[in-house]
């Protein structure tokens, strides 16, 4: 895990489909991190995106990546530092 205060943000658009996949990447995001996470919050948005967000920084964007964000994309970021 981390020691350092996590800041996440899932943005997406119900309309999209996307809002099951949100709620599931919340509940895998706190199974993995738990205490390490400072806030966590879910932003329906009307873009028709779903996209996954540390400290405010984008880390992907299924729009922009072709696919969903995951754990392994907080890990990855963490370990670039």
């Amino acid at each position: 895990m981390t020691a350092s205060p996590l800041d996440l943000a899932i943005r997406y658009d119900p309309a999209g489909g996307f809002e099951d996949a949100a709620l599931a990447l919340a509940r895998r995001l706190f199974a993995q991190f738990d205490e390490a996470i400072d806030a966590l919050a879910l932003i329906p948005t009307p873009d028709g995106d779903f996209a996954l967000y540390l400290g405010g920084a984008l880390l992907v964007s299924h729009r922009q990546a072709g696919r969903e964000p995951m754990v392994a994309d907080v890990r990855a970021a963490l370990a670039r530092g």
